[in-house]
């Protein structure tokens, strides 16, 4: 996502980063670092009409700044970390941070990036859950791919999809990619769900910018998360 060069000075000034000098997605960190952004330049809050307070506004000061030292910070909602040659760099979204059972903490976002880089994969979703210790990925899959591993060539893509055979190619080469990638293992999506019909905005799976509609993605195909992800 792109990095920010920063001052020796963290934590005042400029920008500021919140616990940043912890590593980064290891088992016994008791949190991910969320970068926040402190300062005088940075306001103090929403505005609340003294005489009529809005009760989101108010719950939004409360969610999204916080007074550290007597500094008040807005929190970005962006996950950091700090680079060997002191950059801040950024890689994912609170929002889409998943803890697992064990604690480990699965950044979506990154993940998804790395499955791009699959043979199979046209768009991928993971999907993960606090109570399981592992995490599956949603793929709208590559028909080239799905025909090249299949033994049976005659399948269309709704059957290549529901293939056995072509669901161990899938998941070998996902596993493949994201060892490549340095992934751990706890990142590394263990089970495939293929989706034979492409999500687009149309369908109101995709957003206009081509993001990804978690929840109703989820909703459309809880039926196959539920029967694999056990």
């Amino acid at each position: 996502r792109g990095e920010v060069r920063i001052g020796t000075r963290l934590g005042h000034g400029g920008l500021a980063a919140h616990a940043l000098t912890r590593p980064l997605l290891i088992s016994h960190r008791p949190a991910l670092p969320q970068v926040l952004i402190g300062g005088p330049m940075v306001s103090l809050g929403y505005y609340v009409d003294a005489t009529a307070p809005d009760p989101e506004i108010v719950a939004k000061n409360k969610e999204e700044y916080i007074t550290l030292d007597g500094i008040r910070y807005f929190c970005t909602g962006d996950i950091g970390q700090i680079t060997p040659d002191g950059n801040l760099q950024i890689i994912d979204r609170k929002k889409d941070l998943v803890k697992l059972q064990q604690g480990e903490y699965v950044a979506l976002s990154k993940v998804e990036n790395v499955l791009k880089n699959s043979k199979f994969v046209e768009l991928p979703m993971v999907y993960a859950e606090s109570k399981m210790s592992y995490c599956i990925a949603l793929i709208c899959p590559q028909v080239a791919a799905m025909k090249a591993a299949s033994s049976d060539k005659s399948l269309d893509k709704a059957a290549l999809c529901e293939s056995a055979e072509v669901k161990a190619a899938c998941v070998a080469d996902v596993k493949a990619v994201c060892k490549a990638a340095g992934l751990a293992g706890f990142e590394t999506p263990t089970k495939v769900v293929l989706i034979s019909e492409l999500w687009t905005p149309e369908n109101d799976l995709l957003t206009a910018a081509m993001k990804l509609k978690r929840k109703p993605i989820v909703d459309k195909h809880k039926a196959a998360i539920t029967g694999v992800y056990v």
